[in-house]
């Protein structure tokens, strides 16, 4: 019961610790955090502006991924709320900083004393072995409850006071977080990217266009996102996924335009832009997705460009399965 008791103060005491980042190649990302990637770092058969395809204030590009692309990270901020990593440490700091120390301090020991320490000191007590006395038990009980719950109270009080309980990463930790939870896919160059994100700067801005740069600056840009995996290939990226029962296939995944830019045709325009791609650069024979019935807006343009719905390989799956095929 002891072993129990010192493993479960362990866990308490843990989350005090700060923070090991995982470590990717993203700490190289970070030092690009701040540049503007122009259109130009873009391979010309990757990248569409055609005026018929998409109105002028934005292009369509393909992102080539890997560590030393930073709209790899740009993409990670767009699907982060549009927080980049600066701004998560600002707000990290902000929030420190802002602390009523006193309290948390007081929170810190309250949760020791009178929340840890007499769990533990029960546990101990009714886990004591039958040779054991009632007054040992008891004693027992008594120096557990000290050690672990009111020693756990004055070190949280101890961090909460100096303002730990709040951990402030660096620049290149909360790189590494974000687009590990959002992007790690094209910084493995297992997926490919797609990206729609507004024209180049010019002097000829009007103000709708000022306001726009204004909105995006947090991600340089970027309006919207989306994914492919290219499965069951031969020729695919290493760690790719395998699906039973299809041929080689171009798989779009977290595809997302931001709210204020939807119905302008961006989502049809990325579409377009994979399938050329898809038949450019792979062998893939369909474009396959997966849309949640609900969302009927989506399942429309989907079929607007020419998917249509098919039995579903994962069948634990209750999304709508879609499938174009490449002629």
């Amino acid at each position: 019961m002891i072993i129990w008791v010192l493993t479960t103060t362990t866990l308490f005491s843990s989350s005090l610790a700060l923070v090991t980042p995982i470590v990717t190649a993203t700490e190289r990302c970070a030092a690009m955090v701040s540049l503007k990637m122009s259109s130009a770092t873009v391979p010309s058969s990757a990248t569409s502006s055609s005026s018929s395809a998409s109105p002028e204030f934005y292009t369509v590009q393909q992102v080539p991924g890997g560590e030393d692309d930073p709209r790899v990270v740009d993409i990670a901020t767009f699907r982060n709320e549009m927080i980049n990593p600066q701004a998560v440490v600002e707000r990290a700091q902000e929030k420190r900083d802002n602390l009523d120390t006193t309290k948390v301090a007081i929170d810190g020991l309250k949760v020791g004393v009178f929340q840890v320490g007499p769990a533990v000191a029960l546990a101990s007590y009714f886990s004591a072995p039958e040779t054991m006395t009632q007054d040992a038990a008891m004693m027992e009980a008594a120096t557990n409850y000290g050690l672990f719950g009111v020693g756990l109270g004055v070190i949280l009080a101890i961090n909460g006071y100096i303002g730990k309980s709040v951990y402030v990463p660096d620049v290149a930790e909360a790189t590494n977080r974000i687009v590990v939870d959002y992007s790690e896919g094209i910084l493995r160059q297992q997926d490919f990217g797609f990206v729609a994100v507004l024209n180049e700067n010019t002097d000829n801005d009007d103000e709708d266009m000022k306001k726009l740069r204004r909105i995006y600056r947090s991600t340089n840009g970027v309006i919207a996102t989306v994914d492919a995996q290219w499965r069951n290939s031969p020729n695919c990226p290493k760690g790719t996924k395998k699906i039973s029962n299809l041929p080689s296939h171009l798989h779009i995944k977290n595809m997302e335009v931001h709210y204020k830019q939807r119905s302008k045709g961006i989502g049809k325009a990325l579409l377009k832009m994979i399938e050329d791609h898809a038949k450019q650069n792979t062998d893939a024979e369909m474009l396959t997705l997966e849309v949640a019935g609900a969302n009927q807006p989506a399942v429309q343009l989907y079929r607007s460009v020419g998917f249509e719905p098919r039995e579903n390989p994962n069948w634990r799956s209750k999304n709508v399965f879609m499938v174009k095929e490449l002629k």
